[in-house]
């Protein structure tokens, strides 16, 4: 009987563990970024490892075309993670824009991370000194398919202008750098974490400018496309000698939502309570905090990641739920 009722004790003891188990991220995944010398690479890579450090996973960086590309990689289940803008995660769970009629709906959130500027760069001999002044100026607008693109589309279209008002021309960030040094642009749209390389290296000339966005269409972009932000540079990074004022989108990190709770839950978790340990190695990581957590963040947001947050406090909004 003694012997029945410990091998009794050791089985509920047992059962009980493994009930109240914490929760892990561990196994073998991909998380797409963009290219290998932008910032979506560098800060997945050190998002990754952090997480891989403190949790035994392994987590790997792919190079990719960015956003776009992302969002249909996990949609065909060739990643398991992402980085990706929260415009475009937007249009892909939406099945609009970039991803018109084709929405790919087994992707959800997880955090956001650090703000995406729109920044409008404009040589200063070009004779705009507004958006309002683009009007039959040659204006690179982005590259097709590209996030930013659908931006300067947006942008425009507050202050009542299309394409039929400008000459546009549709490139790359290198491209349209290139474009700006040699006189072939009057200005060109990005969309980048702030500063932005590419316009760093226009600075050194000092023949070029940052437009803002006044307040009376910030707030009407605030209003038409609720994944925006207002963002206000702090520094002058670009010598410019003004801040500059735009909207920008979130760098999210998402995933597929075959994902279980548990799962998610210990991954996010491994995040923020290391999140000075990513810190040290990108900076951009200073964006993020609980409180911003969901900042930007449209819908879809993963189940196990709404349980940390609401561990800790964060109210989560309606459209989240």
């Amino acid at each position: 009987m003694k012997r029945f009722l410990f091998s009794a004790c050791l089985v509920f003891m047992f059962v009980a563990g493994a009930a109240f188990a914490e929760p892990e991220f561990k196994g073998s995944y991909l998380m797409a970024t963009a290219s290998a010398t932008g910032n979506y690479y560098n800060f997945g890579s050190a998002l990754s490892a952090v997480v891989n450090n403190v949790t035994g996973a392994n987590l790997t960086v792919t190079s990719t075309g960015g956003s776009t590309e992302n969002a249909r990689l996990l949609g065909d289940g060739e990643n398991e993670f992402a980085m990706i803008q929260s415009d475009v995660y937007s249009y892909a769970r939406t099945g609009i824009e970039l991803f018109d009629g084709e929405p790919i709906t087994n992707i959800q959130a997880i955090t956001a991370c650090y703000p995406e500027m729109v920044q409008i760069v404009v040589r200063k001999d070009s004779g705009i000194s507004s958006i309002a002044d683009m009007k039959g100026k040659n204006i690179c607008v982005g590259a097709v398919g590209s996030g930013y693109e659908v931006a300067a589309r947006q942008i425009l279209g507050a202050y009542g202008m299309t394409y039929n008002d400008i000459k546009e021309t549709f490139a790359d960030q290198a491209t349209a750098r290139n474009g700006i040094q040699d006189g072939t642009f009057d200005a060109m749209f990005l969309c980048s974490g702030y500063p932005n390389a590419n316009v760093m290296e226009l600075s050194l000339s000092k023949k070029i400018n940052v437009l803002s966005i006044d307040p009376e269409h910030l707030e009407v972009l605030l209003k038409e496309y609720p994944f925006y932000s207002a963002f206000t540079t702090e520094t002058d990074e670009y010598n410019l000698g003004h801040p500059v004022t735009s909207v920008a989108v979130k760098c999210m990190l998402i995933c597929l939502d075959s994902f279980s709770e548990d799962t998610i839950y210990a991954l996010t978790k491994a995040i923020y309570e290391n999140l000075g340990s990513i810190r040290e190695i990108n900076a951009k990581a200073n964006y993020m905090s609980l409180e911003s957590a969901l900042s930007g963040v449209p819908n879809a947001l993963h189940p196990g990641a709404r349980k940390y947050y609401e561990e800790k406090g964060i109210v989560i909004p309606d459209y989240l739920k």
